[in-house]
C-alpha cells in the first residue's frame, strides 16, 4: 500500500488525466444516456422498438468510425488527441441538446457513443498502457476507477437536474462543464515535462520503430484465440443489465434488491481493479488473463442456481470483479503482446469489435425473453461460453504461439 501511495503522488498528474477520462466517459455509455430515454421517447414521438434501433445505429457507427480515429493516439501528441476528444463530447452533448430532429439527435447520439464510450476510455487507457511500462497495471488500476465513480454519482446527478433544467437543459449543462472542466483540465495537466513525456518521439528510444498496423494483429493467430475472452464480459453484462427487471422477476428477486445489489458490482469493481494493478506489474497480464473470467462465471451459476437474495449480491459482485479486472488487463496485455508503439491502433481494433457485440447483445437478449427461452437457460449458455473462451485463452498462450 506504501507503494502504492508513493506511486500516485509522483504520477498524479498522468493518473488524474486517466481517471478524468475515464469519468467523463459516463457521458457516452447506456447507463447516462438511458436516463434520458423516456423524454427522447415522448419528444421525437419514439416507440421503444424505434429508438432502440436508432441507437444501435448510432453505436455500430461508432464502431465503424473507432479504428480510424482511434489509431492516431499512435502517432499524435497526447495533449492534441485528447483535446479532439474533449471538444467532440463537448460538441456532442450540445447537439443532443439542440436537436429539433430526428436526424440531429442521431448525429448527437452517434457523437456521444464515438466521444464517450469510444475515445475517452481508449485515451485514458492507452495512455497508461503507454507510458508507465514497470508499473502499467498499478496505473490502469487507478485510471479505471473513473468508470464506477461516474455510475455511482453521476445519475443522481443527473436525475435531480432534469426536473429542474428540462432534459435539453441537462444536457447543455453536461456540455457547458466539459467546457469550462475537462477542457482547461487537458491543457493545464500535460503541459511542461508531462506533455513532453507524453509525445510519440518519447515511447521509445528507437527512432526507427513505428506503430504497428491492423494486419499485423490480424494475422496473430492468438488474437483469435484470445477475442471470445474479450468481448464476453461487456457482451452479457450490456444485455443482462438492459433487461435486468424482467430477469429478476423470474429469478424471484424483487427490482429493489437488484438494484440495491448494484452497490455491490461498484465495490467489487473499485477492489478488483485496485488489486489487479500490483498483480499485472508482478506476474504480467499474460499470465493472469486467462483466469478472469472465472468470476463472473461464478457469478452467472449463483445466479442459475438463484437459492435467496444473498445470490443476487453474488452475481452482481463477481460480475464487477471481472468488469474490474478485465479492463485493466486488456490494455496492458495489448502492451506485451505488440508493444508499447502499437496500443492506441491495437486497442482501438478490440474497442471497435466489442461496441458491435454490446450492440447485437440487445437484441439478441431481447428476442431470446421474447421467445419465452428460460432465463436459466441463457444463464447456461452464458456459462458455456465462459469455460468456452478460458480454454481458448489458456491455448493462446501456449509458447509455441508466442515465438
Amino acid at each position: 500500500m506504501r507503494n502504492y501511495l508513493q506511486f500516485v503522488l509522483k504520477e498524479r498528474r498522468l493518473l488524474s488525466f486517466g481517471l478524468t477520462f475515464t469519468f467523463f466517459s459516463s457521458f457516452g455509455q447506456t447507463f447516462l444516456i438511458s436516463l434520458f430515454v423516456p423524454f427522447f421517447l415522448a419528444t421525437f414521438n419514439l416507440s421503444n422498438a424505434s429508438f432502440g434501433s436508432l441507437y444501435s445505429l448510432a453505436t455500430l457507427s461508432s464502431a465503424l468510425s473507432l479504428p480510424f480515429i482511434g489509431k492516431w493516439i499512435d502517432h499524435l501528441p497526447l495533449k492534441r488527441f485528447s483535446l479532439m476528444v474533449a471538444m467532440g463530447l463537448m460538441l456532442a452533448a450540445f447537439t443532443v441538446s439542440v436537436s429539433w430532429h430526428i436526424a440531429v439527435l442521431f448525429i448527437g447520439l452517434l457523437l456521444l457513443r464515438l466521444s464517450g464510450q469510444g475515445l475517452s476510455g481508449h485515451t485514458a487507457q492507452t495512455a497508461m498502457a503507454k507510458f508507465f511500462k514497470f508499473q502499467r497495471g498499478k496505473a490502469l488500476s487507478i485510471a479505471n476507477l473513473g468508470y464506477p465513480i461516474g455510475e455511482a454519482i453521476l445519475p443522481l446527478i443527473i436525475t435531480a437536474l432534469i426536473p429542474i433544467l428540462s432534459w435539453r437543459g441537462a444536457w447543455g449543462s453536461i456540455s457547458l462543464t466539459i467546457g469550462i472542466l475537462l477542457i482547461p483540465f487537458v491543457l493545464s495537466i500535460l503541459s511542461g515535462e508531462t506533455a513532453d513525456k507524453t509525445t510519440p518521439k518519447a515511447l521509445d528510444d528507437n527512432e526507427d520503430s513505428s506503430p504497428g498496423n491492423y494486419s499485423m494483429v490480424l494475422k496473430d493467430k492468438r488474437f483469435y484465440l484470445l477475442l471470445p475472452a474479450v468481448l464476453l464480459p461487456p457482451f452479457w453484462v450490456t444485455g443482462l443489465f438492459l433487461y435486468q427487471v424482467n430477469i429478476a422477476e423470474k429469478l424471484g428477486w424483487s427490482a429493489t434488491l437488484i438494484a440495491s445489489a448494484f452497490v455491490a458490482h461498484a465495490i467489487a469493481r473499485i477492489i478488483s481493479s485496485l488489486f489487479v494493478g500490483p498483480a499485472i506489474d508482478r506476474f504480467s497480464a499474460r499470465q493472469l488473463f486467462p483466469y478472469h473470467l472465472i468470476p463472473i462465471g461464478l457469478g452467472f451459476l449463483a445466479a442459475y442456481f438463484h437459492p435467496g437474495w444473498w445470490s443476487a449480491f453474488a452475481y452482481m459482485f463477481l460480475m464487477g470483479m471481472t468488469m474490474g479486472i478485465s479492463s485493466n488487463l486488456k490494455s496492458a496485455l495489448w502492451a506485451e503482446m505488440y508493444g508499447e508503439d502499437s496500443v492506441g491502433t491495437v486497442r482501438s481494433l478490440f474497442a471497435s469489435i466489442m461496441v458491435f457485440s454490446t450492440a447485437l447483445s440487445p437484441f439478441l437478449m431481447g428476442w431470446l425473453i421474447d421467445h419465452q427461452v428460460p432465463i436459466t437457460s441463457i444463464l447456461l449458455c452464458a456459462i458455456t461460453t465462459v469455460v468456452v473462451a478460458t480454454g481458448l485463452a489458456t491455448l493462446a498462450f501456449r509458447k509455441e504461439l508466442w515465438k
